[in-house]
Formats: structure tokens, C-alpha cells, sequence
């Protein structure tokens, strides 16, 4: 069985599993794949024996095309089990070069995207490198696939990079999740780098247990937009330090960083010229009516109504009312715990004189509130 990457030029290019593809190789059909434009240019295969897939691909300023993903290298290509697949085509889809790069355990790629200097940033992920059980793996390269830099980010835990764009200061923004940091479970993670990989912050938001980013851009006013979900589609717009106001569920952290050494492989993958099938399809479009909600309250009160009871602060330290059993945890503005108290119908904590953040949960909600002790 094999899997193959697939890139169709129209008005745009990108990677899949084609249904015509993947029954002439006697794989599954994942899916259907129909163009909605009715003129295609080009459609290819690139690969080798085994598993090889794209997960991102982007015009380069010659008016070709470079794709990013993985080789199941074992049987395929590559150093190790899975490597970064790198393929820079032409704007016909022949290629220019195709480079792998991986060590000896999984390593994958997720989101490629040309530099000012005509060189590529590929973000993605590791086992074969970095801190922990698997970390955010970030290949710089030149014009021609040559490692320029390279660097894991990460604890522990997992942790993942999901997209990267380059910033207006020649570095870079990185999305995906973490395990090894934040409140437990997965946190969004916020990478923001120099030209050379180097850290200038690092943050993690969530709204519930589980929580990804899958995008992120920076915006005109140089701060950031994250999209992501928590069961729910999240939407995160930052400034320029990875900032949403005074707000709890935004938490710096100090992670590893490593410079790995992978090993680069310059493969001669098969490429074959197919015709698929392209359909004109007519989908249902709704307009639905979406609940829109603010996981961080950011006004100050003095007294604030919430679903449990009422957040009172007094001199001294705060009052938390609630008609049952709740659970309060208190965050300075560094977002480092200081109190955790479990109580019913009444808690009252006392603080030194400060800003701070408070969180109750009851009953399976968790509602935030910025509080001032004078």
C-alpha cells in the first residue's frame, strides 16, 4: 500500500489523498476529492516504496512550488522511521530538488513557508531530538534545502508546532499545542522567535482541558491572531508580545531549546503525471447563528456577578459566595498560582494588596475575573 502526495495547480496548490490515486494503489478511499475550479493544470505523484504525504505547500516567488510533509523513510527515504519530506518543484510540478531531513526516530513536518531571502522555515515535530517526549521541531533553510539552523522547543511532555510564519522583524511566530506547560491537559502554544531561532517570549492560553492552535498569522498592527479549538472554534487576537490584556489564561513559560543535528538526504522520489477525475459540485451554504463568548473577563469590579455566587474583593483579600460546593484558584499577574482553596457556599481568602486573577469553577464551568486589592 502506498500513500502519495498529490499537487493540482489551478488558481491554487495543495497536498491530499486522491480517491483516483489511492484506489490505483489499493489504498482506501479517505475521501473524495473534487476541484470546484474547472481547469486543471498540472496533477502529480511524488514519492517512494512506502508512505509519503504532503501537509503544506505554498507558490514560491519563481512561480513554483515548495511542499512540505513527511516519508514513512523506513522503506522510503530518509534517516530514521518518519522524516521531513521537502520538495521544491517548478511551476509544472518537476521537481528541482527534494530533501529529507529526520533522525533516527519519527520526525514531522506541518507547515512550510518561503522566507524574505528566498529560503524556507519549516515548523513541525520530533522523537528523535529535543527535550521530551516529543518537541516542536524548526528547520531554517537556504534557497536550495541546505540546513542553515535548526532548533526544538519543549519539556517533557509533548509538545507541537501546528503552523509558522515569518514577522515583519525577519523572525518568527509559531503555533501548535503543549503538554509539557500551562494548566495541564493541552495548552495553546505561542512561540516567538529571532531570525536565528532564538527565543524572545513564549506563552500558553487555554479556555478548557484541551486546547490547539492550528493557525496563526501575524496582524497589521503587528500583533498576532491564533485560531485554534476547544471543542469550539477559539480565536486569540494578541499584541505583540503574545498579550490579550490582564488575563489568567495567558501564562509565560521558559521551555529547552536544542540544536539538533539531523541527518539530509537528497532522495530521487518517482513522480508520475495522473488524470483525475474533477467534478463541479454544488454545496448547501447556511448562515448559522453562532453563541460567541469571552473566556477572560478583563473589566475591574469591585463586585461581580457570576453563575456560582459573587466574587467580592475587600480590603485584605476577596469573598467568593456560591449556592453549592465550587473550587477557587488565585493567579498573580506573572499567572503563578498563589492560592487553591475548595469550599461551599462561602470562601474568603485573604491577599496582600495587588492585581490578581480569579478563577471559580463549579459545576463543570470555570468563570474568570480580574480583581483589584486595594
Amino acid at each position: 500500500m502506498k500513500r502519495v502526495i498529490l499537487v493540482i495547480s489551478s488558481a491554487f496548490a495543495f497536498g491530499y489523498w486522491s480517491e483516483v490515486f489511492a484506489e490505483s494503489f489499493g489504498c482506501p478511499k479517505p475521501y473524495s476529492s473534487h476541484n470546484p475550479m474547472s481547469a486543471t493544470y498540472f496533477a502529480k505523484t511524488y514519492g517512494g516504496t512506502d508512505y509519503d504525504w504532503a501537509s503544506s505547500v505554498q507558490q514560491t516567488s519563481d512561480g513554483g512550488y515548495i511542499v512540505a510533509g513527511t516519508t514513512y523513510s523506513l522503506y522510503s527515504f530518509g534517516a530514521g522511521l518518519d522524516d521531513i519530506f521537502l520538495i521544491k518543484t517548478d511551476a509544472n510540478g518537476n521537481i528541482i530538488w527534494a530533501k529529507t531531513y529526520g533522525g533516527t526516530d519519527w520526525d514531522w513536518a506541518t507547515s512550510v513557508h518561503q522566507t524574505s531571502d528566498g529560503g524556507y522555515i519549516v515548523a513541525g515535530g520530533t522523537w528523535s531530538f529535543g527535550a521530551g517526549d516529543f518537541d516542536i521541531f524548526l528547520i531554517k533553510t537556504d534557497a536550495n534545502g541546505n540546513v542553515q539552523w535548526d532548533k526544538t522547543y519543549g519539556g517533557m511532555h509533548s509538545d507541537y508546532a501546528s503552523s509558522v510564519h515569518q514577522t515583519s522583524d525577519g523572525g518568527y511566530i509559531v503555533a501548535g499545542y503543549t503538554e509539557s506547560f500551562g494548566a495541564g491537559g493541552k495548552d495553546i502554544f505561542l512561540i516567538k522567535t529571532d531570525a536565528n531561532g532564538n527565543i524572545i517570549w513564549a506563552k500558553t492560553y487555554r479556555e478548557r482541558s484541551f486546547n490547539y492552535a492550528y493557525s496563526v498569522q501575524q496582524t497589521s498592527d503587528g500583533g498576532y491572531i491564533v485560531a485554534g479549538s476547544t471543542g469550539e472554534v477559539f480565536l486569540i487576537k494578541t499584541d505583540a508580545n503574545g498579550g490579550i490584556g490582564s488575563c489568567s489564561i495567558v501564562r509565560s513559560v521558559s521551555l529547552t531549546v536544542t540544536t539538533p543535528s539531523p541527518t539530509v538526504n537528497t532522495p530521487s522520489p518517482s513522480v508520475s503525471s495522473v488524470s483525475p477525475t474533477v467534478y463541479s459540485v454544488s454545496p448547501t451554504v447556511t448562515s448559522p447563528t453562532l453563541t460567541v463568548s469571552s473566556p477572560c473577563p478583563l473589566s475591574i469590579s469591585e463586585s461581580y456577578q457570576i453563575a456560582s455566587g459573587i466574587i467580592t474583593p475587600y480590603k485584605g483579600g476577596i469573598k467568593v459566595r456560591g449556592s453549592g460546593e465550587f473550587e477557587v484558584k488565585v493567579y498573580n499577574v506573572s499567572g503563578v498560582m498563589v492560592k487553591s482553596v475548595k469550599g461551599k457556599n462561602e470562601v474568603k481568602l485573604e491577599l496582600s494588596r495587588g492585581v490578581y486573577f480569579v478563577e471559580v469553577i463549579s459545576g463543570g464551568k470555570v468563570i474568570r475575573e480580574k480583581v483589584v486589592i486595594r
